[in-house]
């Protein structure tokens, strides 16, 4: 789980730096590509067809001023249309128009820009409302000219800027497409964090639960006998640190754990009697005492939350040799589970006082494991039980006053404290 979020962040990191390189690239280009400066002259008596750029004026209305005099002149009102046929906006743009021999001119008044004459050409400068000429679309402007007759403007000079806004490339909608993706993505993960948290923290609580109430049985379990206080949870460590070095994972562990805290549950079905029976057990005695393994798997038959639990009840004392109890099962056919808690089982027992014998010495206890490794025990986890004993891992020869870790040798006494 751990894993899965730290790959989460790290895919959104990369993410969010190659968006923020695509949004630079994009900017350069846009700023390199943008307020480009031209000149272009027009002429408006020749075919315009697809050029990038038309121009056109005409007269909307006209009239005489002064008729018949010697002042007379000829006022007329001129309407330009400048048409942007580019990919481009236009910015900042201006036209210079020549007037055909007239120095004679006056511009009465104007609009949407500015007007000035000077030597036989009028220059309008753009105002905002014509500025800028978007891609495709036409800009308006005119004046009324005082001049000595009706004048016909051909000849243009265009001049401004070619600006792209940043919305109109391809690229920009892609990015954009990719950062709501992104941010989708950054909410939906944080959503599952949220949510994962809350799952780690139930998870937590329902393993609490679990650990809590299978300690509680296995504590009501060894208060039968005195002398088995604290076995299964000895059997309990034991085994765990035997499926760490066998390399098993993190929750196999764990659920190793609790399986071998339960592998004695089926004592509770034994009389007392038998169960702290100080001398050697009867043959029918040891048959009653044998059948904790069977009862065991019924009273965990129901218990689906851990997968093995009632195999390590049921098999803890099948024998890699065959000759072992219930089954009879050999080798292999025995459930890892149940030969490793097998070994735990009787370390703790052999390491244990109980109320027919003392607990082993360290050195007989390893022997006995040797010695019976591939008879009563898988040699796998003999080998790595004997290494976790010389690394100080699993400790022998320490007791308390009830007698505390350890285990027996097994089915050769015929006891019940196995």
């Amino acid at each position: 789980m751990r894993k899965i979020r730290h790959t989460g962040t790290i895919v959104i990191l990369i993410t969010l730096i190659m968006l923020g390189l695509a949004f630079g690239a994009l900017n350069f280009k846009v700023s390199t590509d943008s307020n480009t400066p031209f000149t272009v002259s027009i002429d408006a008596s020749q075919p315009q067809g697809s050029n990038d750029y038309q121009v056109n004026t005409i007269i909307t209305k006209n009239w005489i001023n002064d008729k018949g005099t010697a002042r007379q002149t000829y006022g007329a009102q001129y309407d330009c249309t400048v048409r942007n046929n580019t990919g481009y906006d236009i910015i900042d743009w201006t036209i210079v128009i020549d007037v055909p021999e007239r120095d004679d001119i006056v511009v009465d008044s104007y609009w949407n820009g500015e007007y000035t004459y000077k030597d036989g050409k009028i220059t309008f400068k753009a105002g905002e409302k014509v500025n800028p000429i978007p891609r495709g679309l036409d800009a308006s402007f005119g004046a009324v000219i005082i001049s000595k007759g009706l004048m016909k403007f051909e000849k243009y000079e265009l001049t401004g800027c070619l600006d792209r806004s940043i919305t109109d490339y391809y690229s920009f909608w892609l990015i954009m497409v990719l950062f709501v993706v992104w941010c989708t993505s950054v909410v939906a993960y944080i959503l599952y964090r949220v949510r994962d948290m809350h799952f780690e923290r139930y998870k937590k609580n329902m393993d609490n639960i679990i650990s809590q109430s299978m300690n509680t049985f296995a504590n009501l379990v060894d208060a039968k006998d005195t002398y088995t206080k604290g076995h299964s949870t000895r059997v309990s460590y034991y085994t765990a640190r035997i499926a760490e070095k066998m390399g098993f994972s993190d929750e196999e562990v764990r659920n190793l754990g609790y399986i071998a805290l339960m592998h004695d549950c089926g004592k509770i079905g034994i009389p007392d009697d038998i169960l702290t029976k100080p001398s050697k057990l009867t043959d029918e005695e040891f048959k009653i005492m044998q059948g904790h393994t069977t009862y065991g798997g019924k009273v965990l038959k129901d218990f689906t939350a851990i997968n093995g639990i009632v195999e390590g009840a049921l098999y803890h004392h099948e024998r890699y040799d065959g000759n072992g109890y219930p089954k009879g099962l050999k080798g292999t056919d025995i459930p890892i589970y149940a030969r490793i808690i097998c070994v735990a089982d009787a370390l703790d027992a052999m390491n244990s006082d109980r109320c027919y014998r003392p607990h082993l010495q360290p050195d007989v206890i390893k022997q006995e494991l040797k010695n019976n490794a591939g008879t009563q025990f898988d040699p796998d986890v003999v080998e790595c039980a004997l290494e976790l004993i010389e690394a100080g891992k699993i400790l022998l020869g320490l007791h308390d006053k009830m007698g505390t870790p350890n285990l027996v040798k097994g089915d050769k006494d015929k006891h019940k404290k196995d």
